[in-house]
Parts: C-alpha cells; structure tokens; sequence
C-alpha cells in the first residue's frame, strides 16, 4: 500500500514540475515576443519619425535650399531629380512602416494566444486533483432504448433516379 501511494505521489509531482516546466517555457515565449513587440514599436516610431522629415523636405522652398549650393545650369532639372529622390525614399519608407504594422498584428495576436495558454496551464496546475479512490464520474448520457425506432434516411432526390450503367453497352439483336 505504502508502494502505491509512493508512485502515486512521484507521478502528482513529475506531473506538477512538468506542468511547470510548460507554463514557464510559455512565459518565456511571451516575454521573448513582447521584447519583439517593443522593438517593432521602436522602429515603427523612428520610421514615422523619418517620414515626417521626409514630407518637411519635399515642401517646395526646401528642395530649393537643398540644390542652391549646387551649381548648374539647368537648376529646374535638379530640383525634379531631388523631389522624385526624396518621393521615392518616403515610398520605401511607407512599405516598411506597412510591413512592421502587420508585424505588430501577428505578434499581439501570438502574444493573446500565448497568454491564454498560460492562463489554461495555470489553472490545470492549480484545479483539484481526482482522487484514485473515488469512482470516475461520467457526463455522458446513458442512451436506453427507446419505443420508437430511429427514422430511416431517405435518399436524396438525386440519389433516387436510376443512373445508367457505366461500360460496354448492352447489345440488342439486331432486328429485321
């Protein structure tokens, strides 16, 4: 008896440590994406940081300020060159602050999941034990017999007309 409820004893505790073990690699998980969840925050705010300049350098006075100490003789072609320059790094821009708002998305996402996870592992960890002694309570209902006899299927209405045979077809005797 004493054997029992040792091994009884080592299984309730290798199943708690294991428990354990999985809720903490869990929380492990979601401090390693919150870490990641900051770091995209980070960058996103530098990236909108560097939008912003971008639009303050496209102002028309700006590009003029900005090719004034060049000198050349078609100043006009110059300035068209800057604007597109300044356009196209904004573009490049505005993809990675779309991409990292997706980033953002999946990783709150993963992070809602993970957290609710952990809340599952922690109330398995913390709910009463069944006890070997007591008899297994069962939930499902005990089906009797009924009087009536379950309904038969019926068969769709497609299912109903008769389809031709498939292969050689049959052959008729030739009539005269």
């Amino acid at each position: 008896m004493k054997r029992i409820f040792k091994c009884a004893l080592l299984i309730l505790v290798a199943a708690t440590s294991a428990w354990a073990q999985d809720l903490s690699a869990v929380e492990r998980q979601i401090d390693a994406m919150r870490a990641q969840l900051q770091d995209v925050s980070d960058k996103e705010a530098a990236l909108r940081e560097r939008v912003g300049q971008l639009e303050e350098d496209l102002e028309p006075q700006n590009v003029e300020r900005s090719v004034s100490t060049i000198g050349t003789t078609d100043a006009r072609a110059l300035r068209d060159r800057r604007r597109q320059q300044l356009e196209r790094e904004k573009a490049q821009v505005e993809g990675q602050l779309t991409s990292l708002a997706t980033s953002r998305s999946r990783l709150e996402s993963a992070i809602a999941t993970a957290e609710a996870e952990a809340v599952r592992l922690r109330a398995a960890a913390l709910a009463p034990k069944p006890t070997t002694n007591a008899p297994p309570v069962s939930t499902a209902v005990a089906t009797a017999p009924s009087a009536e006899p379950a309904p038969k299927k019926r068969r769709s209405a497609a299912r109903a007309v008769k389809r031709p045979r498939r292969g050689k077809p049959k052959r008729r005797p030739a009539t005269r």
